[in-house]
């Protein structure tokens, strides 16, 4: 029971600690892409009679890297691997993050036990897993950190518990509007200009998704496991067919995105100058009863610098900055003594429009699980 406890608490403290971050600010364009090859190395991923997941997906990824390179050249594409080898999933998120990707393409093959049925496409985003299906691909992808030496990144997660998935689907991406418009387009273009088996655009909680700063999906291009889908994308034909179908979707969300985000005459939209905000490395002691401890609601992050006085924060009171950890800024709402009274800040927030705010906590000067600061309060009160 105390282990189960201690899990929960893990878990919970993954998703107050993730990075959320607000949607993209107006006038910016589409710079830079990283496309994620699933598996690799000693994880083979998904095996089929003739050739491994991590062989196809690596192949596609190669092809719309050069697609997009050769068409989009004012893009920059990085690869999360360009080579067969092993690349942790946290490091995966942690490229695309230090890169300031504005988009992330994971690719995956699908396969399934005891049957060779099973066919088509389908197009995930972090959310909920809702059904038995998507938990089964979720943890499919998620048992390559069974192969890392260091999990400490993902919490104690077990990616075989159920339970952890129903934790887990807490934490769902402010992105998620941007990345379903992306993942609707990609899985459109498979089927109705590659012709495959339309499984639809899905949600679950995949570990690739989880902490990455920008759009993000996670493809499965077919199912390895049954032999007309493995020929076809063992093919060379198949491969630039595939990722010729990621490149459309790509460029039309690109488009259209930065046709949202610009003036009709195509300049960006003047803004106004504002006083830049105070970066707080290591927030200062809060002045209260316990001195080094506090409680406060984050109401949003970016990876871009606001003001503290910026017009997003003009209903919420008490506004600090924080710089995060991979160069992300945290806005926070008050400093409180106890969870209680930040509790009560965290209410006024949500009614103030910000509905994806939440408690955090601060011992000595350093982030921590809300846990964490409240055994450290009843610690000091023994």
């Amino acid at each position: 029971m105390i282990q189960r406890k201690i899990f929960r608490f893990g878990v919970l403290a993954m998703i107050f600690l993730m990075p959320l971050c607000v949607v993209a600010q107006k006038g910016e364009k589409i710079q830079t892409v990283v496309i994620d090859a699933g598996h690799g190395g000693g994880d083979a991923g998904a095996l089929g009679r003739k050739t491994t997941e991590k062989k196809l997906n690596l192949a596609v990824a190669l092809k719309l890297g050069a697609y997009i390179e050769e068409n989009l050249p004012d893009v920059k594409v990085v690869y999360t691997r360009k080579t067969d080898k092993f690349v942790e999933l946290s490091e995966r998120a942690a490229i695309a993050n230090r890169n300031n990707a504005d988009v992330f393409i994971s690719i995956h093959c699908n396969s399934t036990e005891g049957t060779t049925g099973a066919k088509g496409v389908e197009t995930y985003v972090m959310g909920e897993t809702k059904n038995e299906a998507n938990l089964r691909v979720a943890m499919t992808e998620n048992s390559a950190i069974l192969l890392e030496e260091n999990t400490d990144a993902y919490d104690n997660f077990d990616p075989n518990s159920t339970e952890a998935y129903i934790l887990f689907s807490l934490s769902q991406s402010v992105y998620q509007k941007q990345s379903l418009k992306l993942a609707d387009k990609v899985q459109r273009q498979l089927v109705e200009r590659v012709g495959r088996n339309d499984r639809g655009v899905q949600q679950a909680g995949f570990l690739v998704l989880w902490k990455t700063s920008m759009p993000s999906i996670l493809v499965e291009l077919g199912f390895i496991n049954n032999l007309n889908e493995e020929q076809f994308l063992l093919s060379e034909h198949g491969q630039s067919q595939m990722a010729l179908a990621l490149y459309r979707a790509f460029e039309e969300y690109k488009r259209e995105f930065e046709a949202e985000n610009h003036q009709e005459d195509g300049q960006q939209p003047t803004k106004p100058e504002k006083k830049p905000a105070e970066e707080v490395k290591e927030p200062e002691l809060a002045n209260n009863s316990n001195g080094t401890i506090y409680f406060s609601v984050q109401i949003s992050s970016s990876k871009h610098k606001l003001p503290t006085d910026d017009w997003s924060f003009r209903k919420a009171k008490e506004v600090e900055v924080h710089v995060a950890h991979g160069g992300l800024y945290r806005y926070t709402s008050g400093r409180f003594p106890t969870k209680e009274a930040a509790t009560a800040r965290l209410s006024e927030m949500k009614a103030a429009g910000f509905a994806d705010a939440f408690v955090v906590a601060f011992v000595n000067g350093e982030r921590v699980p809300i846990h964490q600061a409240e055994e450290e309060l009843r610690k000091m009160m023994e």
